[in-house]
C-alpha cells in the first residue's frame, strides 16, 4: 500500500513515517509540509492513503482533503488533528473522511489501529469525533443542518476578514459565486452585516488565529 503523510511539524511527521513503514511496512511515497504540497504529490504518486493532519500551511486539511476525495476517489484519507471544535469535526465528517484520530487524547498504538481499519476499507473516529457528532445531531438548529459543506468552507475564510475576490482564487470560484454564498450564509445563520458573520464564524471555530500563521489565505 502507497502512502503520503502530509504534516508540518517535522517530528511528528517523523514519527508517523516509522508506525508506517517499520511497524505497518507500507510505502511511503511521499511526505509534505503543507497543503499546495500534498495536492502535488498526490497528484503525481496516486496514493492508497493520506495520511493527513488539518492545520497546515498555505491550504487547510479540509482543502486538501475535499480536492484529494474529488480527484482521487480510491484514495483513504485519515486525518491527525489537535483540532476538535465542532466546525472542523463536522467539516471532517461531511466530507466524508475515512479516519480521524485526536493527537492530543490518543496513544500511538490508536494510530497504528486506525491505519488497518482505514485501508482495509473501514471507518476508525476516535471518540471526540463520534460524540460530537451524535451531539450535534441530536440538535434541532445544529449549523451542519443548514450549511452546506462548501458553505462551511466559505464561512472559514469570511472569518479571517477575506474579500470575495481572495476567497475566490482559494477555492476557485469567481469573486461573484462568493458574494452569494456570503447573501445565503446571512439568511441562513439569521445575521445582517459582514462584521457579524465574521464574528459568527469566529465564536463556532470556523477560522481560527493560527490560521494566519500558517498562511492559509495562501494559494
Amino acid at each position: 500500500m502507497r502512502v503520503v503523510i502530509v504534516e508540518d511539524q517535522i517530528m511528528f511527521r517523523e514519527f508517523v513515517r516509522s508506525v508506517v513503514e517499520k511497524d505497518l511496512e507500507l510505502q511511503v511515497v511521499g511526505e509534505a509540509s503543507d497543503g499546495v504540497e500534498a495536492l502535488e504529490i498526490c497528484d503525481r504518486e496516486v496514493p492508497d492513503m493520506v495520511i493527513l493532519d488539518i492545520l497546515i500551511p498555505r491550504l487547510s486539511g479540509l482543502h486538501v482533503a475535499r480536492e484529494i476525495l474529488d480527484k482521487h476517489k480510491k484514495c483513504k484519507i485519515l486525518a491527525l488533528s489537535a483540532e476538535h471544535d465542532p466546525s472542523t469535526l463536522h467539516q471532517l465528517h461531511a466530507l466524508g473522511v475515512h479516519g480521524y484520530v485526536d493527537k492530543n487524547g490518543q496513544k500511538s498504538s490508536t494510530l497504528r489501529c486506525a491505519i488497518c481499519e482505514v485501508l482495509e476499507g473501514k471507518s476508525f473516529y476516535t471518540d471526540v469525533m463520534t460524540d460530537t457528532v451524535i451531539q450535534m445531531d441530536k440538535a434541532p438548529f445544529s449549523f451542519h443542518k443548514i450549511l452546506t459543506p462548501r458553505e462551511s468552507e466559505i464561512l472559514s475564510f469570511v472569518g479571517g476578514g477575506l474579500t470575495d475576490i481572495e476567497i475566490g482564487k482559494i477555492v476557485g470560484l469567481s469573486a461573484s459565486s462568493i458574494q452569494s454564498h456570503r447573501r445565503n450564509l446571512m439568511q441562513k445563520l439569521d445575521v445582517h452585516s459582514t462584521p457579524e458573520l465574521i464574528q459568527f464564524a469566529q465564536e463556532k471555530g470556523f477560522w481560527k488565529p493560527d490560521f494566519n500563521r500558517m498562511q492559509l489565505t495562501h494559494t
